[in-house]
């Protein structure tokens, strides 16, 4: 088995043996080349090394000039923080009015472009709050120029708001529809066209009509100051530049105040106004009575036509009976023709007396509806409540307004009906004390004609 073993190790030495000379060979070759390049490489090392240390001197120099120079420019410093600390100190003591006027300012300028944007100028001169906007917002120290065109733009406002100037600008209608109108400013306060008032709309940028007028005398102002003539006239002005004008279309009409009353102010109307048609009805009755019975004292031929006539008649048909039976009669007259006079006045005097205890019973009942949306809803909103208060209030209102010229009426018409009676109780007592002395002096004829 050695044999074996060593025949195979100089068979594989024998192969082997030619390629290692050749890589030691290559091995030696390489490492004198690697030799002579280190030496090339050090010999230039050492060629440069002078300039090296020459270098590193002039290094070493500049760095202690420039540390030199460092610690001029920290003594400097040191200097000039003093002195910038003592100058902000003046700075902070000579500055403390123009914080308060810078705070001022900005504060200003918000207020003023709120006060700009509701500004019916704001038509005419319009992107003013641009500016204004920005310079509250800023956190800059205003400018000079700033605060010059802040001052420029109140100027402007105060001179605008001195003028009665005419223009053309857009004008919305009740309708949404925009067109060109010519409009009259009266400075912040008012505004109109041809034939009626307008507002500023902040929210539109632009004129627009009013949902409701005010009363006719106050649109005549516009028609006096379109047709002066270099002449002063009275105008209408908002004090509040249009919050009035707006309010306007909350302000209710009669028929919104008679619907708030509700079912039961309609009753107490239609009961009024039945009522109001028969006493003007009652009243000429009356009135044609009088005049008839004005007529028949004046005639001595009794008609049927009037309640003295048919008094008269009744006369003429007793008289030939005696006194008693006479007086009997001329009061049973007297007495049919009450009734027609006074037909209706009781009933009159029952509306009025109705009237406001309907009103009552309308206050009532709304008080009733008022805790009911109380109870709902609660008292944190005013207008759920209004409902029931306006048709309280309204309800006695109207009852009061038909029950007080009601009960007028009925004592005007209660005193003519009883000037009547007591015109016919007087010529019936004057037609029998009439009679009575006829027959006393027939009795004393008829005695001295005995004797």
């Amino acid at each position: 088995m050695k044999t074996i073993l060593l025949i195979w190790m100089m068979a594989f030495s024998s192969i082997y043996a030619s390629p290692l000379d050749e890589l030691l060979g290559n091995v030696i070759i390489d490492t004198k080349e690697q030799q002579k390049s280190d030496k090339q490489r050090e010999s230039k090392f050492l060629s440069n090394l002078d300039e090296a240390k020459k270098l590193l001197a002039q290094t070493k120099k500049e760095l202690k000039k420039e540390k030199e120079t460092t610690e001029t420019l920290k003594t400097s410093f040191e200097e000039q923080k003093v002195i910038l600390t003592k100058y902000n100190t003046e700075l902070e003591k000579k500055s403390v009015n123009l914080k308060d006027l810078f705070a001022m300012l900005k504060q200003e300028s918000r207020d003023f472009s709120s006060l700009l944007k509701t500004s019916m100028t704001s038509v005419e001169l319009k992107d003013r709050t641009v500016f204004l906007d920005k310079l509250s917002a800023s956190k800059e120290i205003p400018s000079i120029s700033d605060i010059r065109e802040f001052w420029k733009l109140y100027l402007q406002e105060i001179i605008e708001s001195g003028k009665v100037k005419t223009f053309k600008t857009q004008l919305v209608n009740t309708q949404g529809n925009s067109m060109d109108e010519e409009v009259t400013r009266l400075g912040l306060f008012s505004a109109f066209n041809k034939n009626e008032y307008i507002r500023y709309d902040e929210s539109l940028g632009e004129f627009v009509s009013l949902v409701r007028q005010p009363d006719s005398q106050y649109l005549d102002y516009i028609k006096e100051y379109q047709s002066a003539e270099n002449s002063i006239t009275p105008m209408l002005i908002d004090p509040t530049r249009g919050v009035l004008f707006n309010m306007l279309k909350e302000r209710a009409t009669i028929s919104d105040r008679i619907s708030q009353g509700g079912i039961i102010g309609y009753i107490i109307l239609v009961l009024g106004f039945i009522t109001i048609l028969f006493t003007l009805y009652k009243y000429f009755v009356l009135a044609m009575t009088t005049s008839k019975m004005n007529k028949q004292m004046k005639n001595k031929e009794a008609k049927q036509d009037n309640p003295l006539g048919r008094i008269l008649m009744a006369f003429n048909k007793h008289q030939s009976k005696d006194i008693a039976t006479l007086e009997s009669k001329m009061d049973t007259a007297i007495l049919k023709e009450i009734p027609e006079i006074q037909t209706g006045l009781p009933m009159i005097k029952l509306v009025a007396a109705v009237a406001p205890l309907l009103g009552l019973l309308g206050t009532v009942t709304g008080m009733i509806e008022t805790f009911q949306s109380i109870t709902l809803f609660g008292t944190g909103d005013p207008k759920l409540m209004a409902g029931g208060i306006s048709q309280a209030l309204m309800t006695t209102v109207l009852g009061l307004v038909v029950a007080i010229p009601v009960l007028f009426i009925f004592s005007i018409l209660s005193s003519q009906s009883k000037k009547i009676i007591e015109v016919l109780t007087q010529q019936s007592s004057a037609l029998i004390a009439k009679q009575l002395e006829m027959l006393n002096m027939d009795v004393k004829d008829y005695d001295q004609s005995v004797k």
